[in-house]
This record gives C-alpha cells, sequence and structure tokens, in this order.
C-alpha cells in the first residue's frame, strides 16, 4: 500500500504530487509517495482503483436482488432499466462523452452499457482511471423511486478494513478527486435538480449510528451549494451532515489549490482537495445531535464504512439531465 505524503500548506495537508502555476491554480495529480516518518503514521482508506470495462465492475442491485459488493470499487445503479425484463443494461457505442466528457477507448461497446443502444440513452462508463455516466429522467417512468436518479461510483470497506480514522486525536482525513460535468439540465428547484457530492459513511458500531457526510462539488444554478444541514436520508436511514465545498465552512476545509464548488456545468477536470478534519467532525456530530439525542459527539467513535459519489437528479416537477465523469479519487487519514 503506497504511503501518501504531506505538501506544505501552512499547517494544512495537500495530496502528493500537486503542480501548482504561477496562478496558484492546482493542476497536477497523484505521484511517487515520499518515504519518512510523517508518511509512515498515514493511512490510505481508499484509492480509486484501474477499471478493465464495465463487465464485473457494474451492478444492478434491485434487479438482481442482491446487495452490492463490498471490499471493492464498483458502479451501481438503483433503478432497473425498464426496457428489459432483467432490468440489465446492454453494451453501447454512442458517443456518450459529448454528456459526460469522457470517451472511453475501443472497443466502446466493453467499457460502455445504456438502457438501449441508441444515442441520448442513460449511460455508464468505465475505462482505465476514469469513471462516468450520463443520466437521463425520460428514460425513467413517471414516479420511478421518489422520482430520483443516480448511477454512483462507490466503495464499501468490508468489516475487517474498516478504521476508526481519529482513534487518535490530531487526525484529519484529506480527500482529493478530480471531476468534470458537462451537462446538468434542470428547473433549479426542489423536484428540479442536479447536484454531485462526495459522500463519506461513518458509523458509530457501539450506538449502530450512521451518517452520510456529504461534500457538495456542484449545485446546479446555486453559487454556493446548499447550505450546511443535517437530516435523515430515508433511502439508506443514514443521518446526513451535507455542506458545500467552500472556505469558511465549519464542517469541511478546503484545501489551497483547490477548486470550490461549482454553480454551472463544465467540460475539462477540475482538482478539487478538502480536509475532513477532527474539529470539522466533531461539529458536525453536535449538529448531528440535535436530530439523535443518543447519538455521540466523540469523532473516535466512528469508524469509517465507505465512499461513492452522490451524482443525482430529480425529476418530480420538470426532466433533468446530468453527466460527469470523474478520476483519481484519493482518500487519506493524515497526521494534522
Amino acid at each position: 500500500m503506497p504511503n501518501p505524503v504531506r505538501l506544505k500548506s501552512e499547517t494544512r495537508l495537500l495530496p502528493i504530487g500537486v503542480v501548482v502555476l504561477a496562478t496558484c491554480c492546482l493542476v497536477g495529480c497523484l505521484s511517487t509517495p515520499r518515504i519518512g516518518q510523517a508518511a509512515a503514521l498515514e493511512e490510505l482508506l481508499f484509492e480509486q482503483p484501474s477499471l478493465n470495462g464495465i463487465a464485473g465492475n457494474f451492478f444492478v442491485p434491485p434487479a438482481v436482488h442482491r446487495p452490492p459488493p463490498v471490499g471493492v470499487f464498483a458502479l451501481i445503479l438503483w433503478q432497473p432499466n425498464p426496457n428489459r425484463e432483467d432490468g440489465m443494461l446492454v453494451p453501447t457505442q454512442w458517443a456518450a462523452g459529448a454528456k459526460t466528457g469522457f470517451f472511453p477507448s475501443a472497443p466502446v461497446e466493453e467499457h460502455q452499457s445504456g438502457f438501449q443502444d441508441m444515442p441520448g440513452t442513460t449511460t455508464v462508463q468505465a475505462d482505465g482511471d476514469t469513471v462516468g455516466a450520463y443520466i437521463n429522467s425520460d428514460d425513467l417512468p413517471a414516479g420511478s423511486h421518489k422520482y430520483k436518479m443516480m448511477i454512483t461510483p462507490q466503495y464499501l470497506a468490508s468489516p475487517a478494513g474498516r478504521v476508526r480514522p481519529f482513534r487518535q486525536s490530531g487526525r484529519t482525513i484529506l480527500i482529493s478527486l478530480e471531476l468534470q460535468v458537462p451537462t446538468a439540465l434542470d428547473a433549479h428547484r426542489g423536484g428540479s435538480e442536479t447536484y454531485v457530492s462526495a459522500d463519506l459513511k461513518f458509523q458509530d458500531p457501539v450506538r449502530r449510528t450512521k451518517i452520510s457526510y456529504g461534500c457538495n462539488l456542484f449545485y446546479n444554478g446555486h453559487p454556493r451549494g446548499p447550505d450546511g444541514h443535517v437530516r435523515l436520508d430515508t433511502d439508506s436511514q443514514n443521518m446526513m451532515i451535507n455542506s458545500a465545498v467552500v472556505p469558511g465552512n465549519e464542517w469541511l476545509t478546503l484545501q489551497r489549490g483547490s477548486a470550490v464548488g461549482q454553480s454551472a456545468p463544465w467540460t475539462g477536470w477540475k482538482v478539487f482537495v478538502f480536509a475532513i478534519t477532527e474539529k470539522n467532525f466533531a461539529a458536525g456530530l453536535r449538529a448531528l445531535r440535535d436530530s439523535i439525542p443518543r447519538a455521540s459527539i466523540d469523532p473516535a467513535d466512528y469508524e469509517f464504512l465507505g465512499f461513492h459519489l452522490n451524482a443525482e437528479l430529480h425529476f418530480s416537477e420538470a426532466p433533468a439531465q446530468l453527466g460527469w465523469s470523474m478520476r483519481h479519487v484519493k482518500i487519506v487519514d493524515a497526521p494534522l
């Protein structure tokens, strides 16, 4: 397992191998780790692996009546394909990169599947270090799954692989990833909206409190993303602690050179680098305590369960479309 290293950012940490231009814009990505005493104290929680295609890496749990896999990185669709009795997707060759910003290598049908073998259909992509998806609410019947739609890349830690990131005081969780969101069409209101968040899952195994810690990267038509809030996710029954990747956030710490949460679609990779410090996590837990009085507010009590990209649309009031691609996700537990 590689050991990430610490770069200079006052007292904060940045991911390895970041290249900073004269304009102080971060455009690099991860490179060879440095060996040292500080690096030995860091622990890799997750690093996005290379995928050789859709087969074996894409799952539709409602169609096969099995939960998603644990211990591996995979793409998950939560609505069965209404065009097939088995609910599965079919190989496609259309230029979905016009919607996601990512064009897989040939043969395209090995790296791309959709609801139908035709242009404009909901599609998932996986090739090498990059995954992507285009989702179109017109592909689902009205009322499908509470008028929500998502294809998500996710990693769920196996029980044996779970760790408590804040088991020692003075720790922080560093998150870095590259993202582009070329397509986002909606009515800019509740019931017709598109957004993308990096969600980390935590659990207090003693009290059974489960938390989805949402870090909003894109919220179409809303300059700062959603205000920080805590509420119950009725699908997962997890409590959500959600806020935007912006400066001055009590629940997140933006790192120098990182892109901030976006409000309009874009093509081209943006690098997001942010942290959940022990202080950030404790502040989020205190807000959670108002909703779950018995929830622990001690960060050391929580173990890391996994990560997923919550790239979702709602379409109860108007149709919506969302296209994105992602690469180079890395999550590290490190000294502050």
